[in-house]
């Protein structure tokens, strides 16, 4: 029953996607709709005399005063093929609906390198592999428990010739740490942060965490950033207080005309934090590493080709369930010239498990792959599978997972 609301929703959305589409190619400079013969079309009739024109030339006005409104949909849909614990559920799903308005504040009130966001999003869950493969580490990065709530709001502002950044508010701190280039599309949350903090503090979806950062860019290329914020990871069943800081380093470049990045970090939480073997500390800190590179492509500045990732974190083993993480991909974006916006991607995770706690065996392995069809600009259709190794790191039997990804932008 939990689908049907968004399957309607992405029914009828696509249509209307693709009558704002044909009606915004008929508008001339001025904003007036243009004659064709296809207006006779009874297609263009029912967007002439239903309010769905309103709406769209709300959103043209909104647009040329600096407000952008965009959002997406997304199914997630799962099956246990071997493995796991037993559950009478053969196959679950679960959606994810995200609505965004950003505003360019030199567009709306003259205030020269502003904007401002806020985003809201509702979500179904959690699924059934939850329940069958209690895994450290997220196995579908979009699983959360149902709610529908405001997860982001923060200001941005660019200084020096915009080699000062500073945002604060309501934020995802691994929207601007801890970044996995080649990594976001994968659907597990391994691959997209490091595990050896976002399974222990690192606040991110679906609760933001108030607070702020600077990143400055002294030379191209080279950037120095620091955060501070106040909240902490729903992974944590308690809260720990005090306040997480983070910085990071990293170095943009070429080599052979191909381009790479690397990125250095660490961070340090204030908290008071429960030992597995009894007692507290009063913080926890981790150092992380990204790199990542494109290793091939066919035509220089082509958006075709093949690049890889390469990340390792720690985190505290007196605390933190995950001591070390490494984890490593490949992502081939155009496989062929007749699919080049097609992608496959292929990643290996590896979670070294604390020894402080009780778990059965010492790590928790990961292998995903998956195939990113293109459908059109606005839809994309990924068919996953992912094998575990020693979910949860207790005596769960080796998991084999099937996983279809759809997401609609609008």
């Amino acid at each position: 029953m939990r689908l049907l609301l968004p399957l309607f929703l992405l029914i009828v959305s696509f249509p209307m996607g693709l009558w704002a589409q044909s009606y915004a190619q008929e508008e001339n400079s001025s904003g007036q709709a243009t004659p064709t013969a296809s207006q006779q079309n009874p297609t263009d009739g029912f967007l002439h005399f239903t309010p769905l024109k309103h709406v769209i030339s709300a959103r043209s006005v909104l647009d040329k005063h600096g407000v952008t409104i965009g959002g997406w949909l997304q199914f997630d849909g799962s099956h246990v093929v071997s493995g796991g614990l037993p559950r009478s559920i053969a196959f679950d799903g679960q959606y994810l609906l995200d609505i965004s308005a950003t505003v360019d504040m030199k567009q709306l009130i003259g205030w020269k390198n502003g904007a401002f966001l806020v985003d809201m999003q509702s979500h179904s869950g959690p699924n059934i592999v939850t329940h069958q493969v209690p895994g450290i580490q997220d196995p579908d990065n979009m699983d959360a428990y149902s709610e529908t709530s405001i997860d982001r709001v923060w200001f941005q502002q660019d200084l020096l010739r915009q080699r000062l950044q500073l945002r604060v508010g309501l934020m995802y701190v691994d929207e601007q740490f801890l970044t996995v280039p080649y990594g976001q599309n994968f659907v597990s949350l391994d691959f997209s942060s490091d595990a050896s903090i976002s399974t222990f503090v690192l606040p991110t979806y679906p609760k933001g965490s108030f607070g702020g950062d600077a990143f400055v860019y002294p030379v191209k290329g080279l950037y120095f950033s620091a955060g501070v914020f106040n909240d902490h990871s729903t992974e944590l069943p308690y809260d720990p207080g005090g306040n997480l800081y983070l910085t990071e380093e990293g170095w943009k470049s070429s080599w052979h005309g191909l381009p790479y990045k690397l990125q250095i970090g660490g961070w340090r939480d204030t908290g008071r934090f429960r030992r597995f073997i009894g007692g507290t500390v009063h913080h926890a800190s981790g150092v992380y590493f990204v790199g990542s590179r494109k290793l091939w492509q066919p035509a220089p500045s082509s958006d075709r080709g093949v690049g890889m990732f390469f990340q390792f974190g720690t985190g505290p083993p007196a605390v933190a369930a995950v001591r070390r993480h490494f984890g490593a991909g490949l992502v081939w974006t155009g496989p062929t010239a007749a699919r080049n916006h097609d992608e496959i991607g292929l990643a290996f995770s590896d979670s070294l498990l604390t020894a402080q706690n009780s778990f059965s065996h010492g790590f928790e392995n990961e292998i995903e792959g998956y195939y990113q069809i293109y459908v059109s600009r606005r839809l994309t259709i990924q068919p996953d599978v992912e094998y575990w190794q020693h979910p949860g790191g207790m005596t769960t039997p080796n998991s084999f997972l099937f996983l279809v990804r759809i997401q609609y932008s609008f």
